[in-house]
């Protein structure tokens, strides 16, 4: 299973998140006449870890998950799901910020983590 498989199960297996943005959960963009809200990952960085020999054996991996809503009380409530989606199977957040993008008009949550793969 991917890194990117294996957080498309981790926010959809968490019946709150689901009830707010239903399987609108996409990675890299929005995808174009999408409702909102939804959510966007975007896999930010991979670090490789390397045996002595050389060998590949495992990734550290950065995602960014942004919540997209046309307010800021309709975000924050997805940024907080997203957190509890990760902390259920296991992961930490680093960073959690929002913003508004004036092109689009929308309100964004993002959140920060990373994942170890093997």
């Amino acid at each position: 299973m991917t890194a990117e498989e294996k957080l498309y199960a981790a926010l959809t297996g968490l019946a709150g998140l689901t009830a707010l943005v239903g399987l609108r959960i996409s990675p890299d963009a929005l995808p174009e006449n999408e409702s909102l809200p939804a959510i966007v990952f975007v896999r930010a960085s991979t670090n490789p870890t390397y045996t002595i020999g050389g060998a590949l054996v495992a990734e550290d991996v950065r995602f960014v998950i942004t919540a997209w809503a046309e307010s800021r009380t309709e975000a924050e409530p997805i940024g907080d799901q997203i957190r509890l989606a990760l902390e259920a199977d296991g992961y930490q957040i680093a960073d959690r910020s929002s913003g508004f993008d004036n092109e689009v008009g929308l309100f964004a949550v993002s959140i920060e983590f990373d994942m170890f793969v093997s």
